[in-house]
């Protein structure tokens, strides 16, 4: 190649590289719903579109980032969503000598707040885990540099259950669900009522990503545990950070190759704000190894000193990210073969942090969809306070 601008020509997605990695989104969905082990995992949940017509009440922990939260949060009969109590937070830190006291400490945390007696919990847990269809979840295996031993391979809600009923405190309705399916519940909770959307969402882009959406039952079938689930439609944990998608870089792949966990994660590679400080690195100077720059940084670089050749190489980076992210959703939205408006609640520091990362988001998803690019009739991207726990509270009630 003959300058460094050259060699970040390759880096960029043009149309027809977009249109190839929406369709592979689409095609890799559909054969995650019908079989195990493929890169979309699909994950069943078991839990329905959100119903609080009734109102209702619950207690909410959400760990899975820096802190971990709890709040208590009440549904009005009128559908007003009230944060009773809370969020109270404590530092999440990594090592934690039993699983005893990693539970101990979520349920101190939750009755610091003097919960009532006997409130459902709805549990945010982002970590990997296969549902059952009691709500629970059985953990896969610890990310995020956390270990707690003793935990891999059982039901977390169980043994949070058994925290709290060793401190005097009785619960015996749990539901287990992590930060993406959390959003897109807090999402048509807030935003279903108005029936402006016919579907929804969730997307997380933040250190990760990944994106959750209802989808029939039906579909789904092959993936179940048994048949006594017995609504239409069901919340899906796609785990499409896993997604490889087509036209990555040279680059992509040579970093790759250095990592543990070669070919796994190569969207969230690609795309989060962890991993884009990392190919920086790897392009501007061959570092495949900390210290890499601060995402902020990063961020700042491109979009303060785009001009600047290191701040060109940011922005380009960026701007992939977004094109990947507005081409993985259409292909999402493709599946869902919406009758009317999809609502995407975007979550995460990335997205949500950055104007202009949204702009170009909404901006590509648009073409994608041959929509209007500022004022798009077939989806719009929504943001929200405290999605995971009203999310999450929704799931309990």
């Amino acid at each position: 190649m003959n300058s460094a601008r050259d060699k970040w020509e390759e880096l960029k997605l043009s149309p027809d590289h977009l249109e190839d990695i929406r369709k592979a989104m689409a095609a890799r969905i559909r054969e995650g719903l019908k079989t195990d082990g493929g890169e979309i995992k699909a994950l069943a949940t078991y839990l329905p579109p959100p119903s609080v017509e009734y109102g209702g009440r619950a207690m909410v922990i959400d760990i899975g980032g820096t802190n971990i939260r709890a709040a208590i949060i009440t549904f009005s009969p009128e559908g007003k969503v009230i944060i009773e109590k809370g969020p109270t937070v404590t530092p999440l830190r990594s090592d934690w000598e039993s699983a005893g006291d990693f539970f101990a400490c979520q349920a101190d945390l939750a009755l610091s707040l003097s919960p009532p007696p006997g409130l459902p919990i709805g549990y945010c847990f982002s970590y990997p885990t296969t549902a059952t269809p009691d709500r629970d979840g059985i953990l896969i295996r610890w990310n995020k540099q956390l270990n707690v031993p003793d935990v891999v391979g059982k039901k977390v809600g169980n043994l949070l259950l058994s925290a709290f009923r060793e401190k005097g405190y009785g619960s015996s309705n749990i539901s287990i669900l992590n930060d993406t399916v959390a959003s897109l519940m807090g999402a048509s909770l807030e935003f279903d009522a108005a029936g402006e959307f016919s579907d929804f969402i969730g997307l997380i882009v933040g250190t990760g990503t990944n994106m959750a959406a209802y989808l029939p039952t039906r579909l789904l079938s092959a993936k179940l545990l048994n048949n006594d689930y017995d609504h239409d439609r069901m919340a899906v944990n796609l785990e499409s950070g896993n997604f490889y998608p087509p036209h990555l870089s040279r680059f992509d792949n040579e970093l790759d190759a250095t990592r543990n966990n070669t070919g796994l994660q190569m969207m969230e590679k690609t795309v989060s704000g962890r991993f884009i400080p990392q190919i920086f690195s790897f392009i501007k100077e061959g570092r495949t190894s900390p210290p890499y720059p601060d995402t902020r940084d990063v961020f700042n670089l491109a979009y303060k000193n785009g001009d600047s050749p290191d701040g060109e190489l940011a922005l380009t980076l960026i701007n992939r990210s977004a094109d990947l992210v507005a081409a993985g959703l259409a292909g999402l939205i493709d599946l869902l073969n919406s009758s009317g408006k999809v609502g995407i609640l975007a979550e995460g520091g990335v997205i949500n942090n950055n104007p202009e990362y949204h702009s170009r988001v909404r901006e590509k998803l648009a073409d994608l969809l041959n929509d209007k690019p500022q004022s798009p009739t077939r989806f719009a991207l929504l943001q929200m306070e405290n999605a995971n726990l009203i999310g999450a509270a929704a799931a309990a009630v």
